[in-house]
């Protein structure tokens, strides 16, 4: 949102939002900018959520599974996670057939990886990376 329509919005004048939102970025809670992009218009039909479980839990095999997954580009976001598995991966697809190949032939091929759980995501309800704001 353009300073003008943030200052608007807050009843103030441009000069002291704009040096607000500095303060802001000069202290790192505002880390950086990013377009919202339409996966499907760009050819990705599919999004799905992995769930992977590693053989052992050793600083080589997580270093090597983490450095794999960090160069995957349809891999577009991972978490180390509690409970049953130990990562949930984002994946984004052109279709269920791409899917297979990402699923088949990357991340079940990847030495340490002992289970892969795949799940389609059907419809996006609510998606924000805003924090609430009490």
């Amino acid at each position: 949102m353009p300073i003008a329509a943030v200052a608007e919005r807050a009843a103030l004048s441009a000069t002291p939002v704009s040096r607000r939102v500095k303060r802001l970025e000069d202290d790192g809670v505002i880390a950086g900018y990013a377009p919202v992009l339409d996966l499907r218009k760009l050819g990705f039909e599919l999004e799905a959520y992995v769930l992977i479980n590693l053989k052992s839990h050793s600083d080589k095999t997580i270093a090597r599974f983490e450095t794999l997954i960090r160069e995957h580009p349809y891999i577009v976001s991972c978490h180390a996670v509690t409970g049953d598995m130990d990562y949930i991966l984002r994946v984004i697809a052109r279709d269920v057939e791409h899917l297979s190949q990402i699923t088949l032939k990357t991340l079940v091929r990847m030495e340490g990886v002992r289970d892969v759980k795949s799940i389609i995501a059907l419809e996006a309800v609510k998606e924000s990376r805003a924090p609430p704001l009490e």
